[in-house]
């Protein structure tokens, strides 16, 4: 890897808006900010035994429970997005022992019909893991009566007006779901299509993309809307909502900022991208080794708290943070849901690998223990979903840093403001098309700091066109210097 990596900001980044540039920050972003859509993306699977499968159907019932109640507070026509899905909640976090009571009778009720109470002994004999379509298409056919089951037991406790008899969810939830059969057939599928590796995922897949048709003419047609946006929401979306949204218990939120190497640095598309169509500037920093050998900047951030519970005050600490090169390929790493919680504390964890007889579920041995295996292995899970991206976008030639944490929220984006040495940025390069202004005002901040620092070399490039080679190429502009 290079010793030098190259960062493309927007004059307005590093001046006016943000003043990158004078206060020496670096932005993490989060990756709903990025531009690729598979950012961080992980191929999560599902396998496990009988008390794992049998919590995370409970665990979807206390997230429906909630989500429904919070309609009835809010309105039938507010807005539940994928995000008020809590998932990282348990039955521990439920206020009073009154809703707990609710929500063990909504457990309760839903295994009582015979194809309920087998699918956990289904799903935990799953020849292959089952994968993220997969398990929605298994919610979806869950999903009536799962919340004929919220809303029964709810109004059975006085907590909101009964339906009327003829409510259509009554009956919809009646109808017959054999799990014992689709089970069966999913696996003499498999056993007739042994090359097929995904065949029942792919069953998944078809099933999911048939039913989002489906929701998108009902939304047309305005009759998901009927009984108000929310309930659209509960009725339509949330399985693939909280499929989606379990991904949060496996990693803290995690944030990023995008180098590129010499290459990228001079290619056309990325001058026009992320230099803001030419006229920002791209900022070339020095790279030192870690302990581990690996090329690093050295980063000032937040590590903790002090002070009294009526005042306190962020500590910082200046730590080496790796880059991390990113790996394009046609695939995302694999990860196993259940044996991946590593984000969740004692309580949530006895939550997920007990059952109410105490015992413990097979495959949560390593986790509970955190042995030293198991947490290498967590931790470069999520190095290699940050670091993979489609082979698409080879052409960045791409590496980054990486910021997380569990002790202060990197939420707040002036918590993602990391302030690096002036003496590790070696260089800037104007964008062909960057004003005169932006120019001289980024010269005249780099002057003070050098003459501050008693720096007395600072690397000037200007980027432009070069009919002989056809790229963008960058030339030094060695008559710059500080007298």
């Amino acid at each position: 890897m290079s010793d030098f990596f190259y960062r493309f900001r927007s004059a307005e980044a590093l001046l006016t808006k943000h003043q990158e540039l004078e206060k020496q920050e670096i932005y993490f972003s989060a990756h709903k900010e990025l531009n690729d859509p598979m950012e961080g993306y992980k191929d999560i699977v599902w396998k496990g035994d009988r008390i794992v499968w049998t919590n995370l159907l409970k665990h979807y019932l206390l997230c429906l429970m909630q989500t429904v109640l919070a309609a009835y507070v809010c309105g039938p026509d507010c807005d539940l997005t994928e995000g008020d899905v809590h998932v990282l909640q348990t039955s521990d976090s439920l206020p009073t022992p009154f809703a707990r009571e609710i929500y063990d009778k909504i457990c309760e009720r839903f295994f009582l019909p015979e194809d309920f109470a087998r699918l956990p002994e289904l799903l935990s004999g799953r020849r292959s893991p089952v994968r993220r379509d997969e398990l929605i298409m298994y919610f979806r056919f869950t999903h009536l009566h799962a919340l004929n089951t919220v809303l029964t037991v709810i109004e059975d406790h006085g907590i909101v007006i009964p339906r009327p008899a003829g409510d259509p969810l009554r009956s919809a939830a009646r109808n017959s779901v054999t799990f014992k059969q689709l089970f069966d057939a999913q696996e003499a599928s498999e056993a007739e299509h042994p090359e097929r590796v995904d065949f029942v995922g792919l069953i998944g897949t078809s099933a999911n993309r048939t039913s989002a048709q489906l929701d998108l003419i009902n939304d047309y047609n305005g009759i998901s809307l009927k009984a108000g946006l929310a309930w659209r929401t509960i009725i339509s979306a949330f399985p693939e909502h909280y499929v989606n949204q379990l991904e949060r218990l496996l990693y803290p939120d995690w944030y990023t900022a995008c180098f590129v190497s010499e290459d990228g640095a001079t290619n056309a598309s990325m001058w026009g991208i992320y230099g803001d169509g030419h006229r920002g500037a791209c900022l070339k920093f020095k790279a030192l080794s870690d302990a581990s050998g690996k090329p690093s900047i050295s980063l000032r951030q937040i590590n903790g708290l002090r002070g009294s519970t009526n005042h306190f005050e962020l500590t910082y600490v200046e730590m080496p943070h790796p880059f991390h090169k990113i790996a394009y390929r046609t695939n995302f790493v694999e990860i196993d849901f259940f044996r991946s919680l590593g984000r969740l504390g004692r309580p949530a964890l006895r939550y997920w690998f007990t059952d109410p007889a105490g015992n413990v579920s097979q495959g949560a041995e390593d986790l509970l223990a955190e042995k030293d295996s198991w947490r290498q292995q967590y931790w470069d899970n999520l190095d290699a979903a940050i670091t993979t991206k489609l082979t698409d976008w080879k052409h960045e030639e791409e590496s980054r840093l990486r910021l997380s944490s569990d002790l202060i929220d990197p939420a707040e984006p002036s918590h993602r403001k990391l302030h690096y040495r002036f003496e590790d940025l070696q260089g800037i390069t104007f964008g062909i098309k960057m004003s005169r202004k932006d120019m001289l005002d980024i010269m005249r901040i780099v002057e003070a700091k050098c003459r501050k620092e008693g720096r007395t070399v600072f690397e000037w490039y200007q980027a432009y066109y070069s009919p002989r080679s056809g790229k963008i190429e960058a030339h030094k502009l060695d008559l710059l210097k500080f007298a």
